[in-house]
């Protein structure tokens, strides 16, 4: 076997699969997959947004985190004369939330920079060999999916309103659909002149120059050459906690997500989960629990999780088990515009990169075939208020790309977008194979639930009393989903058992796909 590939489409898998059948690594894998996204997932992210990635080489057995999320542009809305910031609000059915678009939204991408040094670092593929799989869909075009289609609905009042947006996702006057052709020929053009050139001289020289033309200071936005010239992909060292028989490895700060998924497991670390029958009321409020004390941890970071500071919040975690009602913490909401790639090789190297433009802020940049993001415009990032992230630092993002390495030899990866339900469904997922060692697609699957400012969101498909049990919990709100939602996220997950096998799953909230070769 060549490997396994779990993401949300099939022509994301479809690159990433033929990149693996040419003898290509995980991390070539992972970059291919990451460019036919624009294809077979071009709601969900552009190469103008923010990523993280987790790498393991099998030689070495080395994990590292390559960090390419955006930063906040070195100028603060006070710092311009008129900043273009457009509220709009997006309906999700049971939910609906507001976002900011417009040039001030921009935040500082990373996503090339960051796929192109993880070529670098990790692969064994040039660039102009890697975007072959994309440029060819890119051009010939392939047919929306059903989940694609309903993203593009969710997203008609961004993408369809300025004219290049049009022209992209609305070329026959209405947006596309399912079953409709679609097809991007001008981020082909983009792609082949990187690989002509080198994708540092082309980004620097004309990408980079057109951000500055529309989104700086004179065109209502706050990016600066300054801002480009100080972006730098950043390698981190992940965090590592244990959990049942597995070393977990996530996302360090600034990152906000993995710390708040660490304190999760390490919390249920102590609780013999696999006595509650999921789904019950003991399970889900002690689920509540656990996700309301990440939340009031969340400022402290992974300071949180140092022994003296784990204590505290271990006493909050065991004065809320024994309490009538759930505490009502505060937090921010999110979209979910976001996808997820996970990858593992023969050899056992093993990548999973999430990735992210926000909602995109309503421009495509020139004539690139690339929609700029609208990260300042996302209030799951700034949990102090919009225009509150320190200038010319990284955005806390929530994107939370995981691995475990079983006690087995084994090696999972996974990850989601989701925005704030990002490190609720890993946490989920990972409890689902490690208390109740369920396999990949059911794992995947199975009913989610989030609980954040006193809303208890839940899907509760699988409950034969339709969730009405759940109501003595004492929410302030109960928002009941009856079947799979996108709003849980979409957990895409790879996994190689110690002996070599490949099995693995994509979410079908958000139209997962995954490939054994």
């Amino acid at each position: 076997m060549q490997g396994v590939i779990a993401c949300g489409s099939e022509p994301t898998a479809a690159a990433g699969t033929e990149i693996l059948k040419r003898g290509g690594n995980a991390a070539d894998a992972a970059v291919a997959a990451c460019l036919a996204t624009a294809t077979g997932e071009p709601t969900l992210t552009s190469l103008a947004g923010a990523g993280i990635m987790i790498y393991r080489s099998a030689a070495s057995g080395e994990v590292t985190i390559c960090d390419f999320i955006s930063d906040a542009p070195k100028l603060g809305p006070d710092d311009v004369d008129q900043v273009e910031f457009l509220g709009v609000d997006l309906d999700f059915g049971p939910a609906t939330q507001r976002f900011y678009i417009g040039a001030g939204s921009a935040a500082v991408p990373g996503v090339i920079p960051g796929l192109c040094q993880v070529l670098e670092r990790w692969g064994t593929m040039s660039f102009a060999e890697v975007v072959k799989p994309a440029c060819r869909l890119l051009r010939e075009g392939v047919d929306i999916g059903e989940y694609q289609g309903a993203c593009a609905q969710l997203l008609v009042p961004i993408l369809t309103r300025n004219a290049g947006g049009r022209a992209v996702f609305a070329p026959q006057g209405r947006m596309v659909k399912a079953g409709d052709h679609f097809a991007l020929p001008e981020l082909a053009d983009t792609l082949e002149a990187m690989a002509k050139s080198g994708w540092r001289n082309h980004y620097e020289q004309v990408l980079c120059k057109a951000m500055l033309d529309q989104f700086g200071p004179h065109a209502g936005g706050l990016l600066t050459p300054a801002d480009f010239d100080s972006y730098q992909v950043q390698f981190r060292e992940p965090l590592v906690l244990r959990y049942r028989n597995a070393t977990v490895l996530t996302v360090p700060p600034p990152a906000a997500g993995g710390p708040m998924i660490a304190m999760m497991l390490r919390l249920l670390e102590d609780v013999d989960l696999a006595k509650l029958e999921p789904y019950s009321v003991d399970h889900c409020r002690l689920m509540c629990h656990v996700m309301t004390v990440a939340d009031e941890a969340r400022s402290e970071g992974a300071a949180a999780l140092t022994d003296d500071r784990f204590a505290h919040w271990k006493e909050r975690f065991d004065e809320l088990s024994t309490g009538a009602a759930l505490a009502v913490p505060s937090g921010a909401g999110g979209s979910g515009s976001t996808t997820h790639v996970s990858v593992i090789d023969g050899a056992g190297n093993a990548a999973a990169v999430t990735v992210s433009y926000g909602e995109g802020n309503a421009f495509m940049i020139g004539n690139s075939g690339i929609m700029m993001n609208n990260l300042m415009g996302e209030e799951d990032l700034h949990p102090a208020g919009f225009g509150s992230a320190p200038k010319g630092t990284r955005l806390a993002t929530m994107m939370s790309p995981t691995m475990l390495l079983s006690d087995d030899g084994g090696v999972t990866v996974l990850g989601t977008g989701g925005a704030n339900r990002i490190r609720t469904a890993i946490v989920q997922v990972v409890s689902w194979l490690s208390d109740y060692g369920w396999q990949a697609p059911r794992a995947t699957s199975a009913p989610r639930m989030h609980y954040e400012n006193g809303v208890l969101n839940v899907e509760v498909g699988e409950m034969a009393d339709g969730g009405d049990a759940l109501a003595t919990l004492g929410a302030t709100e109960l928002v009941r989903f009856p079947k799979h939602s996108l709003f849980f996220g979409g957990v895409h997950l790879a996994h190689r058992s110690g002996s070599g096998d490949f099995d693995g799953a994509g979410d079908p909230r958000r139209g997962g796909t995954c490939r054994i070769l």
